[in-house]
């Protein structure tokens, strides 16, 4: 509390100011010039929300990121379902084989289970936070935590291609030295050793070259979902996904209709659906991508 007379703080024990004392004058009226001295109180900091807040928001609340995300939904639930069917068939087919097999026989079991990959559950979170986020009404901003699990996939792609190549390497400088101290080795191929040697060595720069181009993609990727999260937070431009991120989408896709047909082949109806769900998943995936770098070409020529 403060004088109204003289503006100094009052006592806190409750007397009266000692401008009063020394004047013999307790006048509680302010001069006409007096300012109460000011106060301070802590404000928070105020985010400026620009154009592309709103366009942000409108792309991932939109029906084709819905699809998206619901796709791949479907597609995850399905190859869950497909897994655990062939868990309760292997299990059938191995008790069936038990029980015919003579006491004292060597029996190898073997145990194939697809277990779907923890980097797809955080790929499909991460879709549904930022569905949510946008889908807010109460505030122009999202969340960026849907983004963030999008960059721990790519961290974690980026660390698994690594102990890959590293894996790879050591392998081929193993097999160098054990063909360089053994030229005459057998092998089990058929093939002389010279050739079985050589398509070792180029089975091993293929598989080299694809782990270094998919790092690289990894590392490319991880800066557009950085770009995207600094987009969200500040306004900024973002940045477009790459062509090969599309190219990417289009040959997974080339691959699932591969496999659905091997399945039609095989007779294995069972897992068809499953190939038709990541199909359909991933050409919504290239759709949303696709409008995803409209909107920022859009942006970066100020159309919006």
């Amino acid at each position: 509390m403060y004088c109204t007379n003289c503006g100094r703080k009052l006592p806190e024990d409750g007397s009266p100011c000692i401008c009063g004392a020394q004047n013999g004058n307790f006048n509680t009226q302010p001069p006409q010039n007096f300012q109460a001295p000011p106060q301070y109180y802590a404000q928070p900091p105020v985010r400026p929300v620009t154009p592309v807040h709103g366009i942000l928001k409108r792309f991932a609340s939109s029906k084709l990121f819905f699809m998206c995300a619901l796709l791949f939904t479907v597609q995850m639930v399905v190859s869950a379902v497909l897994s655990v069917i062939e868990v309760f068939t292997v299990l059938q087919n191995q008790a069936y084989l038990l029980e015919r097999t003579p006491v004292g026989t060597n029996f190898n079991v073997e145990f194939n289970v697809n277990i779907v990959p923890v980097q797809n559950i955080l790929v499909l979170i991460g879709l549904w936070l930022l569905y949510a986020s946008a889908k807010k009404t109460d505030t122009p901003f999202m969340s960026t935590a849907g983004v963030t699990l999008f960059k721990v996939t790519e961290i974690l792609q980026i660390v698994g291609c690594g102990i890959f190549c590293g894996m790879l390497l050591l392998i081929g400088l193993l097999v160098l030295l054990a063909s360089s101290g053994a030229p005459n080795v057998t092998n089990y191929t058929g093939l002389p050793d010279n050739i079985a040697i050589l398509i070792v060595g180029i089975a091993f720069v293929v598989g080299l070259v694809l782990s270094v181009l998919l790092l690289l993609y990894s590392v490319k990727m991880l800066g557009v979902w950085t770009s995207l999260q600094c987009a969200i937070q500040v306004g900024v431009l973002p940045k477009k996904l790459p062509g090969y991120a599309l190219a990417l989408q289009g040959f997974l896709i080339f691959c699932d209709v591969a496999a659905m047909m091997a399945f039609f082949v095989l007779n294995a109806w069972i897992l068809i659906p499953g190939s038709l769900c990541s199909i359909a998943a991933r050409v919504y995936v290239i759709r949303c991508m696709a409008a995803y770098n409209r909107e920022v070409a859009g942006m970066e020529a100020g159309s919006f």
